[in-house]
């Protein structure tokens, strides 16, 4: 099984990856977020965005069909509540989530909102058509999680709870069932600010983290100094792009986003996925994604080395996985030897992704190449 995942709307539509409610209500935010016109159509036919990417960064079932009962087993004890294998994902119950992982749902029915809750961690879902929309300690993610009514019950993919709920899973083999196993999260409290400029040949609109709540108060303003002059940095850039390129090539204003999502929150390390998108008039706008990984007792800013500190030839594991990975994809340009000494990685789930940049080793089209690696596979713990 490849270990990789693609983000562009085509291709992951072709793959039956990304359902067409899905693209199209991810548009539909994108379009609320300011992008428009030939901005939007671009971003229609390639969709390079910030995702879950949870369909292919989290250890998989075996293929099942649309509506099959999946077995749940919490800490491999069985349960009663059942699964269901949706077009995407593996839907689980909202009464299983409260009940059985102990995550507080509530139901707003006037605003059509659901709320899970875990620590300081809110989850907003919103369901429609296209799934649900999903709004996150007050950012709200490109992509809804797959939803399904059934038998009179909501379900709701079970990647809202690993993706932000402290939540990992794994597919117990002998058992034929998904293992879940909450974890606790971090005694921190993350919340979303914004940075907007908007002038006549632009519009920069980021979201970025800041954090409260650490004991030691000199980690918690080093990493929200960090995380804030991030964003003001790519506000400053942006503007100053602007006023280098005029006039637009073809009259639109320019277009600059940025938006963050937490990957993982747990074991004192905290790891954020930022992304930043620019459309400056070309074929198309461009995405940069940077992980973020802080260690909370001191604020430190972490490198992957420093993270697999415990197994210092990582890299003989990870290295010839991703070379045979590119091998095997069409369009591969060639020329991949090592992840090298300070790799693009952030965590999720129970294990590390390594990711590459457009353009480095596949064409614009695949998106964001990334491979997901189980910590015991690196021989972490």
């Amino acid at each position: 099984m490849k270990k990789w995942i693609v983000i562009t709307g085509a291709l992951l539509l072709a793959a039956g990856v990304l359902n067409t409610g899905a693209f199209a209500a991810a548009a539909d935010n994108l379009q609320t977020a300011g992008v428009t016109g030939s901005e939007l159509a671009e971003y229609e036919s390639n969709m390079v965005t910030l995702t879950q990417a949870s369909a292919q960064t989290q250890p998989q079932t075996p293929k099942l069909n649309p509506g099959q009962a999946v077995k749940l087993t919490v800490k491999d004890k069985a349960e009663r509540w059942q699964g269901r294998q949706g077009e995407e994902d593996v839907l689980v119950p909202l009464e299983f989530i409260q009940k059985r992982l102990k995550i507080p749902v509530k139901h707003d029915p006037a605003a059509g909102v659901y709320t899970l809750t875990r620590r300081h961690v809110a989850v907003e879902l919103k369901p429609g058509e296209n799934g649900a929309e999903a709004v996150v300690n007050g950012s709200k993610q490109l992509l809804p999680y797959e939803w399904k009514v059934i038998d009179g019950k909501p379900y709701v993919s079970v990647n809202v709870v690993i993706d932000h709920l402290g939540v990992t899973s794994n597919w117990d083999q002998a058992k034929s069932a998904l293992n879940l196993v909450p974890h606790k999260l971090n005694d921190v409290k993350i919340t979303t600010q914004r940075l907007e400029k908007v002038i006549p040949e632009a519009s920069i609109k980021v979201e970025y983290p800041q954090i409260s709540g650490l004991r030691n108060k000199t980690a918690e303003a080093s990493i929200n100094a960090l995380l804030q002059e991030r964003a003001k940095s790519f506000v400053e850039r942006a503007l100053k792009e602007t006023k280098e390129n005029q006039p637009s090539p073809n009259g639109s204003p320019y277009e600059y986003l940025g938006n963050y999502t937490v990957t993982f929150n747990r074991g004192g390390l905290l790891s954020i996925l930022e992304q930043t998108y620019a459309y400056t008039g070309g074929a198309h706008g461009i995405s940069v994604r940077e992980g973020l990984t802080f260690r909370l007792s001191d604020g430190k800013l972490l490198t992957l080395d420093e993270v697999l500190r415990k197994n210092p030839d990582f890299r003989k594991i990870v290295d010839p996985s991703i070379a045979k990975q590119l091998k095997e994809t069409e369009g591969y340009f060639g020329g991949f030897k090592t992840i090298g000494s300070n790799p693009d990685y952030y965590l999720k789930n129970n294990g590390v992704v390594i990711f590459f940049q457009l353009y480095d080793y596949l064409p614009y089209a695949y998106g964001f190449p990334e491979f997901y690696f189980p910590f015991p596979e690196l021989g972490v713990k």
